[in-house]
This record gives C-alpha cells, structure tokens and sequence, in this order.
C-alpha cells in the first residue's frame, strides 16, 4: 500500500479493494451420490451445483422440457431431496470441524408445495422463480468442484467408490463463491491519503459504498446510488 500511496502522491487519496474475501476447502462433495445413498432416483431431477452451492429441480410435467414427474411424485421427491440434504453429514473429525452436528449443509431452502400459481410454480422470500425446487448450501471447507478422477479418498475415510462415495479430496483448494456473510468472505478495504482519517477500523461496509465514498472524495455529491459514503474513513 505504501509503494502504492507513494507512487500516486502524497496529495493522492488511494483506495485498495477485492471484490470477495476468500474461503478455501478440504473436500469435494457428489451431491448425485448424497440423493443416491438416500434412495432417490437421481434420473428425475436435474442438479445444478456451482461452488458450495446446488439447485436441484425436480423434471416436472408440464413445466420441464419433457417433463415426466407427476404432480405426486414432485411431491414426494421434494420432501426426500430436502431431508437428504438436511441430514446429510461428515463423520470424519479430521475435516468436519467446521461443521454444527457434523451437517454439511448450513442452508436448505425448499420451493413452496402450494400457492396461486399452482404447483411447482410457487415461489418465496427465498425460493425464486430460477431456483432449484431445493435450494442448498455447504459449510465452509466444502465444495462441489474439483472432484478428481480417479477419485481420490480423504485419510480416515473409506475407499473411493464412484457410486456412492459421497467426499473426496478435491484437486484444488479455492474456489469462488460462497455465503457473503461469512466473515472469511467480507471484502479486502484499505485507504490512505489526506482525505482518509487515520488508524480507522471500518467494521461493516459493501463494495457498493466505494464509488459514492470516491465521488464524495472528489467534491460530488452522490445522488441515485444504491451504496452509501463511509463517512467514518474521510476527515
């Protein structure tokens, strides 16, 4: 930072900021064996995972392209995915830390059964109209990227077996994306300059409060943004 402050002036006000923080992982999950081991018919649904995420949708008649689960069986499907994920759990104390009662999911979000629209079609607060019918997200430390192959076993674990081995070591350790309330994924902010108060500590703040922070810095006043001035850093 300083290289930085002294290369662009000392009438310079520099700002430093990440678009992320970071959290790394120790295992690669199958989430088609999770829904395997706990007896669902993976042939039904479609599994969408990106990070420590999965949408998980049910092929529904009449809202899937070629549709072939009755208004039942989604029934039936949906409260078996929801469970699967809900009790699916890391019995390896040498990984599972992170975890609360060795549950890898922290957040499981199912798509209402019924509403106006009709079945499949429901939507709330936290399920919206994209989402899986079964929204679901790891712990840190877990990952559905990097499986390897041949799958490789983590230490104190079974042998890899590609049918049901549900955690595997990953062929890497980082990856994007996670839960932004983590605190491991809050944001990098430095800032220096004569304009910037010194030895200030920002607990809280979004990217989106740079650009008017910058914009009140140079003399204009924000007007129509979403972010707010991080009034605490300036003088």
């Amino acid at each position: 930072m300083k290289q930085i402050a002294d290369a662009a002036g000392r009438d310079s006000n520099v700002i430093v900021v990440s678009d992320h923080g970071f959290a790394p992982f120790h295992t690669s999950v199958n989430l088609t064996n999770i829904l395997r081991n706990a007896g669902i018919d993976t042939s039904k649904v479609g599994i969408r995972t990106s990070g420590p995420a999965a949408d998980i949708y049910v092929n529904l008649q009449n809202r899937e392209l070629g549709g072939t689960v009755d208004l039942a069986t989604y029934r039936t499907l949906v409260a078996q995915i929801t469970d699967a994920v809900k009790n699916a759990v890391d019995p390896n104390a040498r990984f599972n830390y992170s975890l609360k009662d060795q549950r890898i999911f922290t957040v499981v979000e199912t798509r209402p059964l019924q509403c106006d629209a009709g079945t499949g079609q429901c939507i709330s607060k936290t399920i919206g109209q994209d989402y899986g019918d079964v929204f679901a997200l790891m712990a840190p430390g877990y990952n559905f990227d990097g499986i390897q192959n041949p799958g490789v076993a983590r230490q104190g674990d079974a042998p890899f077996n590609a049918a049901t081995t549900m955690l595997s070591m990953p062929n890497f350790h980082g990856a994007h994306g996670h839960d932004p309330e983590l605190p491991v994924m809050s944001a990098t902010f430095i800032a220096a300059g004569p304009q910037i108060r010194k030895d200030t500590v920002v607990r809280h703040m979004r990217n989106i409060d740079v650009a008017p922070t910058i914009m009140r810095i140079l003399g204009s006043a924000p007007q129509q943004v979403d972010g707010e001035v991080l009034g605490q850093v300036l003088r």
